[in-house]
């Protein structure tokens, strides 16, 4: 007797999603893995998705999400410390994963408590998947603009305009990584209806939070453009410098 087909989704965003295949088993070996993840994040979220759903490799899920986020967010740390080289460099690529990482991170318990309360069966380590699937592909979007941050970080001297320009680079690969997880969740809805794996209304408060805590994060890690030690060790919120800089 023939097994039906699976249905097709409706959604041509969830179709595309359904298609995506990634071998984790051959894929997920040795030190390509971050960057077979990495392509998995942009050409294959679909199947990440259904791996860890089922709980499939969720070690090296883990470790190569990881390892992606802190390789990419690294090298474009890289290219913002080049407006002034030398040790602020090696200083930027060193705070920007701790910004990106580390606000993924500090937020991730938010999420999955948040989430279990609503009726979520996902497990922690699957939620540290989704949030790190997120902090891979803002890491992506990060990498995607450093050929034109380093362009204009060598090419002018403005640090206002440079201000800008990596607060928009950030903002953008936020939105792309949450763009890519409210997909995902939406996905997981349409795999199995019987649970609400991530809620609508939750991912939109986090993702307030995620922003507000990266602001504190890069600004606790201050200076990312300017010379200076790697922690002032000084204590203030982001939102009285804005405040500052208002006045003046």
């Amino acid at each position: 007797m023939a097994v039906p087909a699976a249905p097709v989704p409706d959604c041509p965003v969830l179709a595309r999603l359904d298609r995506d295949r990634f071998d984790a088993d051959e894929e997920l070996r040795g030190p390509r893995a971050p960057f077979a993840v990495a392509g998995a994040v942009l050409k294959a979220q679909g199947a990440l998705i259904r791996d860890v759903k089922d709980g499939r490799r969720l070690g090296s899920y883990l470790g190569s999400l990881f390892l992606a986020a802190v390789f990419f967010s690294a090298a474009y740390g890289a290219v913002l410390g080049l407006f002034q080289p030398g040790l602020q460099t090696l200083y930027a690529a060193l705070k920007v994963p701790i910004v990106v990482v580390g606000t993924a991170l500090l937020c991730a318990p938010t999420f999955y408590v948040f989430n279990s309360i609503l009726g979520s069966r996902l497990s922690l380590g699957q939620t540290l998947c989704v949030v790190l699937f997120l902090a891979a592909g803002a890491g992506l979007v990060l990498v995607a603009f450093a050929p034109i941050a380093w362009f204009f970080t060598v090419s002018t001297g403005g640090v206002e305009f440079l201000t800008i320009l990596h607060l928009g680079v950030f903002l953008a690969a936020a939105l792309y990584g949450i763009r890519s997880l409210n997909a995902g969740r939406r996905y997981l809805a349409w795999l199995d209806a019987t649970q609400t794996a991530i809620n609508g209304k939750v991912l939109a408060l986090w993702f307030l939070l995620l922003v507000f805590v990266a602001l504190q994060m890069a600004y606790y890690f201050r200076p990312l453009l300017l010379p200076g030690p790697f922690h002032q060790g000084e204590r203030g919120l982001f939102v009285e410098a804005l405040a500052k800089s208002k006045a003046r």
